[in-house]
């Protein structure tokens, strides 16, 4: 591997330096077949991803089953049964002894009876004789069905023995004794056939039996390690021979195989969650190759083929290959990604590019193993057949799952990660960090994209619908109105600022035009990356939400300040007024707080009603005890409170224009003015018996901390109830 991935960086640059290549047809219109067959792909995909997901997680299940029915059988006869040399061997199988040997070797045990006479030896006694003959016995099922039968594939033909030679002689074994047998091993010891080594420590037993692969021979052998002690208890005994060694190394390596293949994939899972900077993402990231193994290993189970040595390395294989695919789809991705700034578009966008060498290097791949389908050894066979099937698989589930989780779930990669210089400094002036680690900074920016403006490129222009958020990270950010071709600049937003919340959360016009005052880089935040970061970051995007609605509270401060400063009234027409704000209010609300409120359960609205301090407040008075500071939010949810601007502190008067009413379940947005001081612009006034709720952001930092699930789901609802609040004050502050 290390000597093709030397030569495809060294040799084919240089060969294709000097080699001119065809120039290949433009493709813009898909007119190619191919072409056509990755829309048709790409078309499935953008309809019916989830659907794909879960049609081959049924698949995946389905195949998991047959793993069940999975066994390990490493076979020696691997050719076809009409082949001649198979015709041969069953001839010599059936006229003589089966071709399939097993020696039992007997030695003297530890604790043999005697031990001080030398002249005795255990083996040359009739209890070893007797001992013997129970075997035979048992072997050859002769009194009664042992468990011999149960074992699939092997038949025993002969036991080579003294058993059978004394038997011969002697007519029979009645009465026999140590002595006879001490003089029937002395004669054959000289003639034959001889049984004992020439030390006579050693006696061995062969059988001979034909046998249909690893697994009958293995059953076997653990039968006899259970049955020989309990009919020769006296003896030491163990086996040799070439069946039964090469069956344990066959089956040895077929389950080391296996057992790489799964250690390989606990390895490139962690290798894959430290590379996408969460275990969950590594689970995703590696699932389209344990569907491909779970179906390679799920139809051997169901077609009953066993797995031997040569089916064993079919799993790595599909695995590195899969591997491959995955990282070269996902690298392609995320350049796409932060190009297209939308997960699906730049998922459906990737597979028309990765999709063509990948099917080409799978068919070739498959072609050369299908060449296999003609050996006669059925082994090569099916090594071939199933590896050609395998790879297909692989790449009918990188074409179609991994596209589609990628579109539902979104990566980021640790190479992101490391390339973001960010520390602590840096984060303290970006408004939407705050309360953040240096690490959660990073996780929320790779969940969104970033974008590189050079001085005087136009980011969007008045009147736009927006769906993006933006946070300058360096360089500045020049805001500006644009009418009968005369420029008025509003303000220059530098390094930390955070614009454009408005239209990712309500997708409104954009009130002005915004461009590049100098070499400038924004962090770009849209729904597509709030998703995913909700989903599997709850506790950021808990804070990303607190740092959004603590900005949108202070736009909202300010422009009911500005609200209040205006002095021109026309009393007259201020039933009409009033009237009007309430529709805007209907017009302009794209949240109901109520229903909001209602939706998140009674379990979830304890939780959060834990992390706050309930006040309540007889009807007429005023609300001076709630001392609402800077990231604090109150909600009344029950009741009716008026906002009312007041002339002066001392003064029992109020601006009648400017008056603030939240009843039932709602966030008053404008406590924030209510600060009880000399110079406070106004007062709260319950006009009925109410129930009020302070969140303090210490509070709410607790509740992200602790229940990050909930946390997110609420504070996302508080900033879409401040954007609508936010939006009514800009319209009023504009009628007037």
């Amino acid at each position: 591997i290390i000597s093709i991935n030397l030569f495809t960086l060294t040799l084919a640059p240089a060969l294709l330096h000097f080699i001119r290549l065809p120039d290949l047809a433009p493709t813009e219109n898909q007119s190619g077949l191919l072409d056509r067959f990755f829309q048709v792909i790409v078309e499935w995909l953008r309809l019916y991803s989830k659907r794909l997901i879960w049609i081959w997680l049924t698949v995946a299940a389905f195949a998991a089953l047959g793993i069940l029915d999975l066994s390990i059988n490493s076979s020696t006869k691997t050719f076809p049964e009409d082949s001649q040399l198979v015709k041969d061997l069953r001839l010599i199988e059936d006229e003589l002894s089966g071709t399939d040997t097993l020696r039992l070797l007997f030695r003297a045990g530890n604790e043999s009876e005697n031990q001080q006479d030398f002249s005795y030896n255990p083996l040359k006694t009739a209890k070893t004789i007797f001992g013997l003959k129970e075997l035979q016995d048992w072997l050859f099922q002769v009194k009664d069905v042992t468990e011999i039968g149960n074992i699939e594939g092997l038949r025993i033909d002969k036991m080579h023995s003294p058993v059978d030679v004394l038997e011969h002689y002697r007519m029979g074994l009645d009465k026999l004794s140590d002595k006879e047998v001490v003089q029937f091993f002395d004669k054959t010891a000289e003639n034959g056939p001889k049984f004992l080594s020439d030390a006579e420590d050693v006696m061995q037993v062969t059988l001979r039996m034909r046998i249909s692969g690893s697994t009958a021979f293995l059953a076997l052998r653990d039968l006899l390690l259970q049955k020989v002690p309990q009919l020769l208890p006296h003896l030491q005994f163990s086996y040799t021979g070439g069946g039964v060694l090469s069956s344990e190394s066959a089956n040895n390596i077929a389950q080391g195989q296996i057992n790489s293949v799964f250690l390989a994939l606990v390895i490139v899972f962690v290798i894959l969650s430290m590379l996408f900077l969460s275990w969950k993402m590594g689970v995703i990231a590696l699932f389209p190759n344990v569907i491909t193994i779970l179906i390679f290993f799920g139809s051997l189970g169901w077609l009953n083929i066993p797995i031997g040595v040569t089916i064993s390395v079919i799993a790595a294989i599909a695995l590195g290959i899969g591997v491959d695919d995955t990282i070269h789809f996902l690298s392609h991705y995320n350049e796409n990604a932060n190009k297209l700034r939308n997960k699906r578009k730049a998922s459906l966008k990737t597979l028309p590019i990765v999709a063509r060498p990948m099917l080409f290097s799978t068919i070739a791949l498959s072609a050369g193993f299908i060449l296999f389908a003609l050996s006669e050894m059925e082994s090569q066979v099916l090594f071939g057949t199933f590896t050609a099937f395998t790879l297909l698989v692989c790449l009918a589930i990188d074409m179609t799952y991994l596209p589609s989780v990628v579109m539902e779930t979104g990566l980021i990669t640790v190479w992101d990660y490391v390339g973001l210089k960010f520390d602590e400094q840096f984060i303290k002036g970006i408004d939407l960090f705050q309360n953040m680690t240096v690490r959660e900074a990073k996780i929320a920016s790779l969940m969104a994209y970033t974008e590189d403006l050079e001085k005087g490129t136009l980011l969007f222009t008045q009147g736009e619908i927006g769906d993006e958020m933006y946070v300058v990270l360096s360089g500045s950010i020049s805001i500006f109105l644009e009418k009968n071709g005369k420029r008025t600049d509003l303000v220059r937003l530098e390094k930390g600022n955070t614009f454009g919340e408005m239209g990712l959360f309500r997708k409104a016009e954009r009130s002005a035009s915004a461009e590049a005052a100098e070499k400038t880089r924004l962090l770009v935040v849209n729904r597509d990356c709030l998703e995913p970061l909700k989903k599997r970051n709850p506790k950021i995007a808990a804070k990303l939400f607190l740092n959004l609605a603590n900005r949108l509270q202070s736009s909202l401060k300010e422009t009911d300040e500005r609200l209040l400063t205006q002095k021109e009234f026309d009393l007259t027409s201020l039933e009409a007024k009033l009237n009007a704000n309430e529709n805007l209010e209907q017009t302009e609300i794209s949240i109901e707080p109520a229903e909001f409120w209602e939706k998140l359960g009674k379990k979830w609205r304890r939780i959060i009603m834990s992390y706050c301090e309930s006040h309540s407040i007889m009807s007429g008075k005023k609300i001076t005890k709630i001392k609402a500071k800077k990231g604090d939010y109150i909600f009344i949810t029950s009741g009716e409170v008026e906002i009312e601007s007041t002339v002066s502190a001392k003064s029992e008067t109020f601006s009648v224009g400017y008056c603030w009413t939240r009843k039932d379940f709602d966030l008053i947005g404008e406590f924030s003015l209510c600060t009880g001081n000399a110079d406070s612009t106004a007062r709260a006034i319950a006009r009925k018996d109410s129930t009020l709720l302070q969140f303090t952001e210490t509070e709410l930092l607790s509740l992200a901390q602790h229940e990050p699930r909930i946390a997110v789901q609420f504070l996302e609802d508080l900033v879409c109830i401040l954007s609508d609040q936010l939006a009514i004050a800009d319209k009023r502050l504009q009628d007037h």
